[in-house]
C-alpha cells in the first residue's frame, strides 16, 4: 500500500506533518478526516523510509529474524519500563546498532507522531513485520496492554530464532560436506580423469571397455565440451522447480512431499507443530480471537499442506464445533496436543497449557534435528564412497583387462 505524504490542520488549527498509507488519495483523505486531521496539501506515493534501497533490505526484503527479534525485545523493556511509545521508537533509533534498523525505528516514530497506530505503521512494512505481529500489536493497542504484548512478541520471535540458528548450525557440517565432494568429483571426472584414461582408451577400443569406463568416459567428454550447457541446464531446472513451488498447487505438493520423507519429515512436523502450540498460545494469551488467531498462526507453520488442515479446522469451528476434534480429525496433529488443547477449552487455561506444551515440543524439535544433522553426513558419506569406488571401478577394470590380456612372459 503507497505511503502518501501530507500537510494539514488538527482540530486545535495546529500545522500537521506526515505519512499516511492509504489505497489512493481519497482514501488517504477520509482516513485523515476520521482523525480529524484536515488535509492541506497532499503530495504523491513515497517510498518508506524502510523500504527504500536499503542493501540489508533489499537483498532480505525485510529485516532479518535475529533484528526482528532484537528490535521487539528493546521495544518491550521500552514500553515495560514506562516510557511512552513514541519515546521508545526514538531511543531504540538512537541506540540501535544496525543502521537498517535504526531507520526502520524512526520511520515507525515518524508514522506515530503523524497520528498512526503502531500496528498501522507496522502494517505498511509487511516485508519487515508478520501478521501475526501486527495483529498482536492491534490487539494490544485496543486492550492498553502493549507492553504486555510486545513481551509476548519478543519472546517468541526470540525462540523462532533460537530454532533458525540450530537448523542453520546443525545444516553446516552437511552442506560443506555435499559441496567438497560435488567440487572433488567434478574436477576428477572432468581434468584429471581423461588424462588417465587417455592411454587405456587408445590400447582398447571404446567398444570393448567396461561399461562403468565407457560411462566415465562419456560422462568426462560432456563436462568438457557441453560443461556450460550443462550448468545453463542446471540454473533452468532450478528456476523452473523455483517458478512451480511457488505456485500454490506445486507448494502444497512440495510440501506434502516433504513430509513423506522418512526422517526428514517427522522433523519438519515437529517444528510445525511446535510453531502451532507457541503462536496460538501467545495469540490466546493476547486476547485474539480463535478464528482470527488460526487465520494468523496457518502462515507460520512452514508447510502449506498443515496450513491446509488449519483452514479445515477454522471451517468447522465456524460451524459450533471445538478446536479439539477438528484438529483430531485432520490425522496431522499429536494425540498429546490434542489433549492439551481439549483440556484448555474445559478449563479456561489453553494459552497457559499450550505455552507449556510448546516449551516440551520445542525441546523434542531439538532433538528431531540433531537426529537428522546426525544421519545426514552418515548418507552423505556413503554416497560419496559410492561414487568414488564406481570411479576406481571405472579406471581399474580396463586396466586389469589389458594385464589379462597380456601373453605371459
Amino acid at each position: 500500500m503507497p505511503d502518501y505524504t501530507y500537510n494539514a490542520l488538527d482540530e486545535r488549527g495546529g500545522a500537521v506533518r506526515g505519512r499516511i498509507a492509504a489505497a489512493c488519495r481519497a482514501e488517504a483523505i477520509a482516513l485523515l478526516a476520521a482523525r480529524k486531521v484536515y488535509v492541506t496539501d497532499l503530495d504523491a506515493p513515497v517510498e518508506t523510509p524502510a523500504e527504500k534501497a536499503l542493501p540489508l533490505l533489499s537483498w532480505r526484503r525485510g529485516l532479518s529474524p535475529r533484528l526482528r527479534a532484537s528490535m521487539l525485545q528493546q521495544l518491550a523493556t521500552a514500553l515495560k519500563a514506562g516510557l511512552p511509545l513514541l519515546s521508545a521508537l526514538r531511543v531504540i533509533e538512537q541506540q540501535t546498532d544496525s543502521r537498517a534498523g535504526g531507520r526502520l525505528a524512526a520511520a515507525l516514530a515518524e508514522d506515530v507522531q503523524a497520528g498512526q497506530s503502531l500496528s498501522e505503521a507496522m502494517a505498511a512494512r509487511s516485508r519487515s513485520f508478520t501478521a501475526l505481529e501486527v495483529s498482536m500489536v492491534r490487539v494490544g493497542e485496543t486492550a492498553g496492554v502493549l507492553d504486555d504484548v510486545m513481551g509476548y512478541l519478543a519472546d517468541f520471535a526470540e525462540r523462532d530464532v533460537e530454532v533458525r540458528n540450530q537448523i542453520r548450525s546443525a545444516a553446516t557440517y552437511p552442506v560443506f560436506v555435499l559441496s567438497l565432494a560435488a567440487v572433488s568429483v567434478v574436477i576428477i571426472v572432468a581434468v584429471i580423469l581423461p588424462r588417465v584414461m587417455g592411454a587405456v582408451a587408445d590400447e582398447m577400443t571404446v567398444a570393448v571397455l567396461p561399461l562403468p569406463t565407457r560411462i566415465l568416459l562419456a560422462l568426462s567428454g560432456a563436462l568438457r565440451h557441453y560443461g556450460w550447457a550443462m550448468v545453463l541446464g542446471v540454473v533452468g531446472l532450478i528456476a523452473g522447480f523455483r517458478a512451480w513451488v511457488a505456485r500454490p498447487e506445486g507448494r502444497l505438493a512440495f510440501d506434502r512431499f516433504k513430509l513423506g520423507i522418512p526422517v526428514l519429515g517427522h522433523a519438519i512436523r515437529k517444528i510445525a507443530v511446535a510453531r502451532f502450540a507457541r503462536t496460538l498460545g501467545t495469540l490466546s494469551k493476547s486476547g485474539i480471537q480463535i478464528l482470527e488467531a488460526l487465520d494468523v498462526l496457518r502462515g507460520t507453520l512452514g508447510n502449506e499442506a498443515l496450513a491446509r488442515r488449519i483452514d479445515e479446522v477454522s471451517a468447522q469451528i465456524t460451524q459450533g464445533e471445538s478446536i479439539a476434534e477438528p484438529l483430531r480429525q485432520t490425522g496431522d496433529f499429536p494425540p498429546l496436543l490434542i489433549q492439551v488443547i481439549a483440556m484448555g477449552e474445559r478449563t479456561g487455561k489453553l494459552d497457559e497449557l499450550l505455552l507449556q506444551t510448546a516449551r516440551a515440543y520445542e525441546k523434542d524439535t531439538a532433538a528431531a534435528i540433531g537426529r537428522v544433522m546426525t544421519l545426514l553426513p552418515g548418507v552423505l558419506i556413503v554416497l560419496l564412497a559410492l561414487v568414488v569406488v564406481f570411479i576406481l571401478a571405472g579406471v581399474l577394470l580396463p586396466i586389469i583387462e589389458m594385464q589379462s590380456a597380456m601373453p605371459a612372459m
